[in-house]
């Protein structure tokens, strides 16, 4: 990290989870975007245009090389994550890369080893892990006040049939409900139950050859199932359920988002958990890196990189069973 009051940020992509990283950061102090990189110097210069001190780039390593950055967030469309993070972190730069991390488990392996070969930080953007309302919902599971889980339920569908943007469309960029969507489910899943011992899963595909929308079913070595479910084409609930032998933990729409929780036992009681937050909810993760960073850890405690591989290596079985495949 360089002698500096503030921890500066290097913004790979200039779509709208960029900008709504941007728009976060403004809650959380002593963080700034110093540098900013686009195909386009257009799109550059319009994404730095109302943030001070940013410097727009076109150029990879000209923006890479850059004095001026302490991290790097990645977000752009998911066939360029593992280029984009290997780059960072062979030039000494901690990442924050955008979910899904890479697009199969073997990319997301080389970013680890890249990682601590460089010993520098690498976290995952899977911005729900490190949001106020999980660590509720650790904090109950780990106290056993709904007992032995046995059943995960999260479904994640939006309407995006009226959207053209080609990342979620299109193979080359690595679209498709899985990977946008279905991610959430599955990291969430994981997070509960650990990793999976057997999976289903079945699709229905777009005319572009990527998954509209995927159901699977996860079943453990406890007896316990995770339902789970994620679309393109319909609006879902949005919602999960964590149900145990005592009791159930109901996090509401949007559950991957900052939002509401309730804790209902079987002996009647039921307690709800506000959401106060403020922002979009990007600036948890932001605010994990930089803490990692300042400890000298190259992973995060809420989502290590083995679990970062874990959840892809499902992914990547979904993928299989339903014979989703990328042109790269």
């Amino acid at each position: 990290m360089s002698n500096k009051q503030s921890f500066t940020w290097g913004v790979i992509g200039t779509g709208g989870i960029a900008n709504a990283f941007k728009n976060d950061l403004a809650f959380l102090a002593g963080h700034e975007i110093s540098a900013v990189l686009s195909r386009s110097m257009h799109t550059a210069e319009s994404f730095s245009s109302n943030v001070a001190n940013c410097k727009p780039f076109d150029d990879p390593e000209s923006f890479i090389r850059s004095e001026e950055i302490d991290a790097v967030y990645i977000a752009t469309p998911n066939t360029l994550h593992f280029e984009q993070t290997i780059m960072a972190l062979q030039n000494g730069k901690h990442v924050l890369c955008e979910k899904p991390f890479a697009m199969n488990s073997g990319e997301v392996k080389s970013m680890v080893e890249a990682s601590k070969s460089n010993n520098v930080t690498l976290l995952e953007g899977m911005w729900t892990r490190y949001l106020p309302h999980i660590d509720i919902i650790r904090g109950l599971l780990n106290e056993n006040l709904i007992g032995d889980v046995q059943s995960v339920f999260a479904c994640h569908g939006q309407d995006l049939t009226h959207s053209n943007n080609p990342r979620l469309w299109t193979k080359e960029l690595g679209g498709g409900a899985l990977l946008d969507l279905g991610i959430y489910v599955v990291s969430l899943a994981h997070m509960v139950l650990g990793r999976p011992k057997n999976i289903k899963a079945s699709a229905v595909f777009t005319e572009e050859g990527v998954d509209a929308k995927t159901s699977m079913i996860f079943t453990y070595e406890s007896g316990a199932i995770a339902d789970l479910s994620c679309s393109m084409y319909d609006t879902q609930p949005n919602r999960a359920v964590i149900s145990g032998s005592k009791g159930y933990i109901e996090i509401a729409p949007t559950f991957y988002a900052p939002t509401t929780i309730t804790l209902n036992t079987s002996d009647g009681r039921s307690v709800s958990y506000p959401n106060d937050y403020k922002g979009h909810g990007l600036r948890e993760q932001a605010y994990e890196l930089a803490n990692c960073v300042k400890n000298n850890e190259i992973e995060s405690q809420k989502l290590k990189h083995s679990e970062s591989i874990a959840v892809m290596g499902s992914m990547d079985e979904i993928r299989e069973q339903i014979g989703l495949t990328f042109n790269k």
